[in-house]
C-alpha cells in the first residue's frame, strides 16, 4: 500500500509539470528548462544529503535516458501538436510490458493486462487520437521518447531497488543535469521573469526532486508493469491542474478517458 501511495504522490507531482512548464517556456526554451530544472535539484539535493552520488554504471544509464527521453519529446513537440506528443509519449506502459518478461522475468497478469488496456484507451480517448492523420517527425520523436521511457523503467525497477530512493533520486539527476548541458547548444533561450523563475523552482523541487524520489520507492514495492499504469495517473492530475490553472476544458470523450485512466490505475493496485 505504501508503495502504491508513493508512486500515486509521485504521479501528482509530475501532473503539476504541464501548467508549470508552460509558465516557463514563455521565457525560456525547452533545453534551457530540463537542465536548470535538473541543476537546482542535484543542487538541492546536495546541500541536504551531504553525499557523493552513486555513479554506478546503472544509474549513470538511468540518468542519461531520463534526459534523452525529455529531449526527444520536447524536440518532437517542435513538429506536431502538444496533445500528441502527451499521449505518445505515455504509451510506455506498453513497451514496458513487452520487455518485463524478457528483462526482468515479471509476466503480467490478465488484471495487470487489463488495466494496461483501460490506461491505454483512456489516454487515446483524453487526446482525441483518433482524430489525428498519420504519423509525423514530432510524432515519430514522441514514441522514440516513450521506448526509452520504458527502458528506464526496466533498468530501474532491476538496478536502483538496491539504494536509498534519496540518494539514487541525487545521483541520476546529478547524470541528467550533465546530459542535458550537451544539448543546450540546441536552444539556449534564457529571458527569465519572476513567474518562469518560480515555474523552474517548483519543477526543480516537486517534479524532479520529491516525485523521482518517491517513484525510486515506490518501485521497490510495486512491480515495474503496475508501476508503469499507476504512473499513467499522471495524465489525470496533469489534465485537472491545466483545468483549474489554466482554465482549459475537457469535453465528454476526454473526461471518459480521464475515468478508464482512473480505473486502470486502482486495478493495478
Amino acid at each position: 500500500m505504501r508503495g502504491f501511495l508513493a508512486l500515486i504522490l509521485a504521479s501528482f507531482f509530475w501532473g503539476t509539470s504541464p501548467p508549470a512548464t508552460e509558465f516557463a517556456l514563455r521565457n525560456f526554451s525547452p533545453q534551457v528548462i530540463i537542465f536548470l530544472r535538473f541543476l537546482l535539484s542535484s543542487a538541492l539535493l546536495f546541500v541536504f544529503l551531504r553525499k557523493k552520488p552513486i555513479l554506478s554504471k546503472p544509474a549513470i544509464t538511468l540518468g542519461f535516458l531520463n534526459a534523452l527521453a525529455y529531449e526527444f519529446q520536447f524536440t518532437g513537440q517542435v513538429y506536431t501538436t502538444a496533445a500528441k506528443v502527451a499521449i505518445i509519449s505515455n504509451t510506455f506502459p506498453i513497451f514496458v510490458g513487452i520487455l518485463s518478461p524478457i528483462f526482468l522475468g515479471e509476466k503480467p497478469n490478465l488484471k495487470q493486462i487489463a488495466s494496461i488496456i483501460l490506461g491505454i484507451l483512456g489516454i487515446l480517448l483524453v487526446g482525441n487520437v483518433f482524430s489525428f492523420g498519420g504519423i509525423n517527425l514530432g510524432d515519430a520523436l514522441s514514441l522514440i521518447a516513450s521506448i526509452i521511457y520504458a527502458l528506464y523503467v526496466i533498468i530501474a525497477k532491476k538496478f536502483s531497488t538496491r539504494e536509498d530512493p534519496i540518494i539514487y533520486t541525487f545521483s541520476t539527476n546529478l547524470i541528467s543535469t550533465a546530459t542535458a548541458f550537451l544539448f543546450l547548444p540546441i536552444s539556449p533561450n534564457f529571458s527569465p521573469d519572476l513567474l518562469s523563475i518560480l515555474s523552474i523552482i517548483w519543477l526543480a523541487v516537486f517534479p524532479s526532486t520529491l516525485g523521482y524520489a518517491l517513484y525510486f520507492y515506490g518501485l521497490r514495492e510495486v512491480g515495474a508493469i503496475s508501476s508503469s499504469v499507476i504512473i499513467l495517473s499522471t495524465i489525470v492530475f496533469g489534465a485537472l491542474l491545466s483545468i483549474l490553472i489554466l482554465g482549459e476544458t475537457l469535453n465528454l470523450k476526454e473526461s471518459l478517458g480521464l475515468l478508464l485512466v482512473c480505473l486502470g490505475v486502482l486495478m493495478a493496485r
